[in-house]
């Protein structure tokens, strides 16, 4: 039997996908809100974070996160959450005759949490410890330090954890504002997967929500420019270069007609252990144990990047080898052969997604918050209309030297061999 997706906008504006697969003989519960680093402010930066731990210590019917993790855990079901630069997920996944209960507990933790200052100061060293290990992790550090010159003067490209100051400043007040700020039914999605038969999954999200109403939400403008050649580097005490260089640009956000070529231009690039990252860096020119590159979209913009874990003594040679990449993408249209290879890699991986419930909730959760309602189906024939032409013209556009924003962590005096390489000096 083919599988039935259905959305619709409630009256309080919350909007709801269900995906029946009667095959099934479980429930996914996946809601989605617009909150992260980008609806923040230098002052309350990881507030969006901080808030999804701080959810999981208490709500209106569950006193604290033992009896949250017993309503789940109890029936056999899963549960986790994660906080984005754009949004925030709460998901579960019940057997489908526990599924009322699968659907009440996101809802809890989204719209009803108690956020007690007691909790809060707990919490306060969890979210440090985990800071201090991403410092401790050179490659999650250049990542995290990307952000800012890959989108500059916007929230988007704040950290997502925040800092220890700003954590350490937070007050219980700022949690509880902004939540009452950006928790609304209208900024929230939600999807349910599995085995939705006789289940009306629309009036147990309406007794959900009976207490919410609609609110309007200030929304937080994109500046909207292309990335500009920019440098951040950490001098630290490590056994290799760790770098992430990436080109961002309003063409790439997740509502617009060049997705399915970016991401057919990724995988060329630096998708897997046939791409051309992988075969004439690390195979051939043997420069680097890990190079690989990620395409990733927001609802205004988006970027592609470049990470690579190399020998300190061959960056230099491996920054010349990405140039010469760069070079022939925007140079000399990809061959059949490689294009076909490139589209089957990620159709591919559409239908595996296609198999797994929280890999389908989260494909319609963020495609509806992006703004571009497709199916498994409507993307791969996307995919499969890509031209070898428009990818040579979008390498045209991201891979130009002044485009190129690059952060290194690694045991460097100077700037002096990155700044070469972006015509900085």
């Amino acid at each position: 039997m083919k599988n039935t997706v259905n959305s619709k906008v409630l009256p309080n504006k919350l909007t709801l996908v269900t995906v029946n697969i009667p095959s099934f003989h479980s429930v996914t519960n996946f809601l989605v809100i617009r909150s992260g680093s980008r609806y923040e402010t230098p002052k309350n930066n990881g507030v969006a974070h901080f808030l999804e731990h701080m959810v999981f210590k208490g709500t209106k019917s569950y006193e604290g996160s033992k009896e949250i993790a017993e309503a789940i855990e109890g029936i056999g079901g899963y549960f986790n959450a994660w906080t984005s630069n754009d949004h925030t997920a709460y998901y579960n996944t019940v057997p489908s005759s526990q599924w009322r209960r699968g659907i009440n507990v996101p809802f809890e933790l989204a719209f009803t949490p108690k956020l007690r200052k007691e909790d809060m100061e707990r919490e306060r060293g969890v979210i440090i410890e985990e800071i201090r290990r991403m410092n401790d992790d050179p490659s999650s550090l250049a990542d995290d330090r990307l952000g800012e010159i890959l989108f500059p003067n916007n929230s988007i490209g704040y950290s997502v954890i925040g800092s220890e100051e700003t954590i350490n400043n937070m007050k219980i007040e700022d949690f509880k504002d902004y939540h009452t700020a950006h928790y609304a039914p209208s900024q929230a999605y939600f999807v349910a997967v599995g085995d939705l038969e006789g289940k009306d999954i629309e009036s147990a999200v309406l007794e959900e929500c009976a207490h919410l109403s609609e609110k309007p939400i200030s929304k937080t403008e994109y500046i909207k420019k292309p990335s500009k050649k920019a440098l951040k580097l950490l001098n630290k005490k490590t056994d290799q270069t760790h770098f992430l260089l990436g080109s961002s640009d309003p063409i790439l956000s997740g509502n617009n007609n060049n997705q399915a070529v970016a991401a057919v231009l990724n995988a060329v690039l630096g998708s897997g252990m046939s791409s051309r990252l992988f075969l004439n860096i690390r195979e051939k020119k043997g420069l680097a144990y890990s190079i690989n590159s990620g395409y990733y979209s927001f609802e205004d913009t988006g970027a592609i990047v470049i990470y690579g874990g190399v020998n300190t003594q061959k960056i230099a040679m491996t920054l010349e080898a990405l140039n010469e990449e760069f070079e022939k993408l925007m140079t000399e249209e990809v061959g059949e052969v490689e294009l076909n290879k490139a589209k089957s890699l990620i159709q591919g991986s559409y239908d595996l997604r296609a198999d797994r419930p929280i890999d389908i909730a989260t494909w319609y959760g963020t495609s509806f918050l992006l703004g571009n309602k497709r199916t498994f189906e409507q993307a791969k024939e996307e995919i499969s209309a890509v031209t070898a032409k428009q990818i040579k013209d979008l390498a045209q556009i991201l891979f130009v030297k002044d485009r190129l924003a690059l952060s290194v962590v690694g045991p460097y005096e100077t700037d002096e061999i990155f700044a070469s390489y972006l015509e900085l000096k």
